[in-house]
């Protein structure tokens, strides 16, 4: 059996070159799988605030391309008032892309709700992809590079 022997660094030991190589696998690798989650919860909170009553389908695409957005959809209600919101588009999920069937008031704080949304999930897309959420988990997690910021897989 033959042996080698692989040395290996921590992130902040990398050469400049090594770690955008790491941080850029780690970029095009990441799903944020977590982003759902939160976000649905962030929408909850928006519309108890906003006193809406019923239950919310979140859609969103926020990949900085034509059509993307947040919107959700669903029987509400809103001061006495019951409301249905239903996507007419299949292509986009941005808050244009919804039948309100409602008043001036509630579509504008549908469109707040929208905004809110999407600019908190753009913030942490960006906050999830910079260098320094990366190297906070890399130490967290005891992750290690070899020399060229390829992870190692122990």
């Amino acid at each position: 059996m033959e042996q080698k022997t692989i040395q290996v660094y921590k992130y902040e030991e990398l050469s400049d070159d090594a770690k955008e190589t790491a941080l850029n696998s780690h970029i095009e690798s990441n799903d944020f799988d977590f982003l759902e989650e939160s976000l649905t919860e962030y929408l909850k909170e928006l519309l108890t605030e906003a006193k809406i009553d019923g239950e919310a389908e979140l859609s969103y695409s926020l990949s900085c391309c034509k059509g993307d957005g947040v919107s959700f959809t669903g029987n509400f209600e809103y001061k006495g008032v019951n409301i249905s919101v239903t996507r007419n588009n299949s292509h986009y999920v941005h808050s244009n892309s919804v039948d309100i069937e409602a008043e001036a008031e509630f579509k504008e704080i549908f469109k707040e709700i929208c905004d809110k949304i999407e600019k908190v999930g753009y913030s942490e897309i960006e906050y999830q992809n910079s260098e320094e959420s990366f190297k906070e988990n890399c130490e967290a997690n005891e992750y290690t590079f070899r020399e060229n910021g390829e992870m190692e897989n122990i």
